[in-house]
């Protein structure tokens, strides 16, 4: 009987052990909610930006993007996807300025636009490498690139007409604009 005692203590004191583990362990809900929270120093840029939902977005749109060790790093991986971006815009417009259906009176502002983010993907870049050089000069390139975005909203407007797809993409080179302008300024202070 006393074997039976003994078992039976075993499998309360094994079940009581597997229940207490269970409770405190994290749960796959709460291991969801940290893999959806951004990193902390995402969170510190992004409490600054524009938007900030967009920003954690967009920043965690490269894999990189988690294991950035610091602001200088997450700030090259910023610039990286605005320069792809930003490029990847000015061709889109480019196509959009040749094709023969679009309203010929479109056609003037679309070049210009083509050539405001050939001006924005140069300054993105030069951001980038001026990171290691001078924070101060990348700091300034980060928030030119958001002009040549103005500049082509500016185009865009003269016509009167509504192009939203292009005005999408004027939104995102402003908010990489102003990620860029921020983290530099963070890495200045």
């Amino acid at each position: 009987m006393n074997s039976h005692r003994t078992l039976a203590m075993k499998h309360v004191a094994t079940a009581a052990i597997a229940l207490f583990l269970i409770i405190h362990s994290p749960s796959q809900t709460d291991a969801r909610i940290l893999k959806n929270s951004p990193s902390t120093l995402v969170d510190s840029v992004c409490k600054n930006a524009l938007n900030y939902s967009d920003c954690v977005s967009a920043l965690e749109s490269d894999p990189q993007t988690p294991s950035a060790s610091d602001l200088k790093v997450l700030a090259k991986i910023a610039f990286a996807i605005a320069v792809t971006n930003t490029t990847n815009g000015k061709d889109y417009i480019a196509k959009m300025a040749k094709d023969s259906s679009t309203a010929t009176s479109l056609v003037p502002a679309l070049k210009q636009c083509v050539s405001d983010y050939e001006s924005a993907v140069v300054s993105f870049d030069s951001a980038k490498v001026e990171l290691d050089e001078d924070v101060m000069s990348a700091n300034y390139d980060a928030k030119a690139a958001g002009d040549s975005a103005v500049s082509c909203e500016t185009s865009l407007n003269s016509t009167r007409l509504d192009v939203p797809s292009v005005r999408a993409r004027n939104y995102y080179v402003n908010l990489f604009s102003n990620i860029g302008y921020v983290i530099t300024d963070m890495l200045e202070s």
